[in-house]
């Protein structure tokens, strides 16, 4: 549209006695208010344009845009709306204006690969020539990159759909995210089957918002590098994106990584839905800012299955700036499976949440060599990766965690907090591990049994950080050494090849031997340990070790140990003590321990080794050893023996609450802090 132009026929002196005066013909324009220039945008420049035409320096090429109050004059009352209209929106002079995008018959909806060529076609299912094609362009007969947003916010031009099958082909994402500030590219996965030996088949080189593969339901698909190339980021994975990517639908998409991952993201990377499917020679999915499992706005995740195998780390993001927010992992359901036969099977640089799901981890690398942990929260180190700075920590909210591992199933170099949820562990080495503070049953003590559920079916050691907080939950451990410890042991300590506990101890109260520091305080839940070295300890702290509640049942060469110049402080809380089973020889969790009220009902009861000879809690309370136990509840839902918090109890033997024998009592032989 040709502009209206004012020419200048008045000098400066004369501007500033008198107003400027618009003669508007009754054509009406369409034009960007503030736009002195007339170039579609309304930025500095238009400004720095009407100061000059003001003072007689200059033309405006649009009148009618530079006249802000609309009362037919252009004077200084002008000038200070603009400047007041530039404040407010904060526009720079470059900032970007996004060029049109017509959905018309040029515009690609379709792409369909063959052997050695593409088909385009448009929304009208019409065959569009790939030299007049808008938005995309097409090389070596096979390899299409989008030029152009599907939609830019506002306006939605139309997805695109792709599939067929070629064995040296790509898809690439290459939309200028300056023109297209609010870029968005989707695309249709409806039974593609992509290879390339030479690059990676799915490349996103920008996108100023993200690109979205939806996998369309009853579809297979299937993405697979070649073994050996480097792309343009001097990188390899079947699909690999420099900016944000999100996965979405309800068919398969099965992703092989064969030169190195199988799925990068430099940015975020979401996986809201669909049968995806990974396997990996390096790493399998890798979101360097983060990784989301699970739409948070979704409450059904049927429809989504996460598979990854890989030698390397199955799942991780790695970003390591420190305060960015960044660096993260976060699954809030659907089914997700992790194997990793040389690396961890989830790893985060900064933080692990977990709040729904039913997930699995399984590694298998030896950790001589390598980490190979279920879940790992690295943490952030100095420059010689010697000094961490800044613990990662874990948080589990809810779903389902089932780990089979040969190093520890859960471990952070931060805090973990384990609110909700169940969690079956077998490892070689220790369940769940913290640098830092451990938090069972999240952070404030109550009587919840049953929100949180541990068995851990095997390990070296159960639970074990610098500070222990037990508050909730049903916990029980089956372990070779300590079942919870604070600070006592080492990473990979289930592996040192030693038949005792290096860090052991030693035996009640001062003078065990032990060193002051770490603590433990068991503040409420139930929470049953069962070892089988003779000298290892049920639960051991380093330091101070309070009962302030709930019910605890634990054997071991000393069922509850504090360190050197520490003590044990009971406030309140109920455990049930006896030697361990004994050089290695096995578990015999064959004895009903119980606790009941003065009437006989149930309070507290777990299946646990039959020496257990002393119990200690208030006095409105009794023990019994081999008991029965009729119409309870039993919180056990993962396979551990019963443990019940309600009943009536039958037979047994009664113990007397606050006395041991052979020198159980905490604070060493012939003494009782318990009163």
């Amino acid at each position: 549209m040709k502009k209206k132009r004012i020419l200048r026929g008045i000098t400066a002196a004369a501007i500033a006695t008198a107003a400027m005066t618009l003669v508007c013909s009754g054509s009406a324009f369409a034009s960007v208010t503030g736009d002195a220039t007339g170039d579609g945008s309304f930025n500095v420049a238009d400004v720095v344009s009407f100061c000059k035409y003001l003072t007689a320096q200059g033309d405006i090429a649009d009148a009618t845009a530079a006249d802000m109050n609309g009362d037919g004059k252009l004077n200084a009352v002008d000038l200070t709306l603009m400047k007041r209209a530039l404040l407010n929106t904060a526009t720079q002079p470059d900032d970007p204006v996004e060029p049109p995008v017509t959905a018309d018959d040029t515009y690609v909806t379709q792409i369909t690969f063959a052997s050695g060529s593409v088909t385009l076609k448009n929304a009208n299912d019409q065959v569009v020539d790939a030299a007049s094609a808008q938005n995309v362009k097409v090389e070596n007969g096979t390899y299409v990159t989008v030029t152009k947003p599907t939609t830019d916010g506002t306006t939605d031009f139309g997805d695109i759909n792709v599939d067929g099958e070629c064995t040296n082909g790509q898809l690439k994402v290459d939309v200028d995210a300056t023109a297209y500030a609010t870029g968005q590219v989707t695309f249709n996965l409806r039974g593609l089957t992509l290879s390339n030996s030479s690059d990676s088949p799915i490349y996103i080189a920008q996108i100023a918002d993200e690109c979205v593969i939806t996998v369309k339901k009853d579809t297979v698909n299937t993405i697979s590098d070649g073994s050996s190339y480097t792309n343009a980021d001097e990188s390899a994975a079947a699909i690999y994106s420099l900016d944000d990517l999100k996965f979405k639908g309800k068919g398969t998409l099965i992703v092989k990584g064969n030169c190195g991952d199988g799925i990068v993201s430099k940015d975020d990377l979401k996986i809201w839905n669909g049968d995806i499917q990974v396997t990996a020679v390096d790493d399998g999915i890798r979101g360097k800012d983060s990784i989301r499992i699970g739409d948070p706005d979704d409450t059904d995740y049927a429809d989504l299955k996460l598979t990854v195998s890989a030698a390397g780390d199955a799942i991780k993001s790695t970003n390591d700036t420190a305060d960015s927010g960044k660096g993260y992992i976060k699954i809030n359901g659907g089914t997700v499976s992790a194997t990793s036969t040389n690396g961890d099977a989830i790893q985060a640089q900064q933080a692990i949440e977990i709040n729904g799901g039913d997930i699995t981890v399984k590694t298998s690398g030896s950790t001589n060599s390598t980490s190979a942990k279920g879940i790992k929260g690295v943490g952030l180190y100095d420059t010689d990766e010697t000094t961490l700075l800044t613990g990662a920590t874990i948080t589990v909210n809810g779903g389902m965690i089932t780990a089979d591992t040969t190093d520890d199933c859960i471990h952070a170099s931060g805090a973990i907090t384990l609110n909700a949820g169940k969690l079956k562990l077998t490892t070689t080495d220790d369940a769940v591990h913290s640098d830092n503070e451990l938090y069972v049953g999240g952070t404030t003590a109550g009587t919840d049994y049953t929100s949180l559920e541990v068995y851990v079916t095997a390990c070296y050691e159960g639970f074990e950080a610098y500070k222990i907080y037990q508050n909730n939950g049903n916990i029980y451990i089956i372990a070779k050494d300590d079942g919870f410890n604070a600070a006592g042991g080492a990473d990979g300590s289930g592996n040192s090849g030693s038949s005792q506990n290096p860090w052991q101890q030693g035996g009640w109260g001062p003078g065990g031997g032990g060193s002051s520091y770490g603590e433990m305080n068991l503040n409420g839940g139930i929470v049953s340990v069962n070892t089988s070295f003779q000298d290892a300890d049920g639960f051991d702290s380093n330091g101070p070790l309070v009962f302030n509640g709930g019910y605890y049942f634990g054997n071991g060469g000393d069922s509850f140990d504090c360190g050197d110049g520490s003590s044990i402080t009971y406030n309140g809380g109920y455990a049930f003590g006896g030697l361990g089973m004994g050089g290695g020889s096995g578990y015999n969790m064959s004895t009903q321990m119980v606790f009941a009220d003065a009437s006989g009902n149930v309070l507290a009861s777990s299946m646990s080794g039959g020496n257990m000879t002393y119990a200690y809690g208030s006095s409105n309370v009794q023990a019994y050893s081999g008991a029965q136990v009729s119409n309870g509840t039993n919180i056990s839902t993962l396979g551990q023996p019963a443990v019940y918090i309600s009943g009536q109890i039958s037979g047994g033997t009664a113990l007397t609450l606050g006395q041991g024998g052979s020198g159980q009592q905490p604070g060493g032989p012939g003494q009782n802090p318990w009163g």
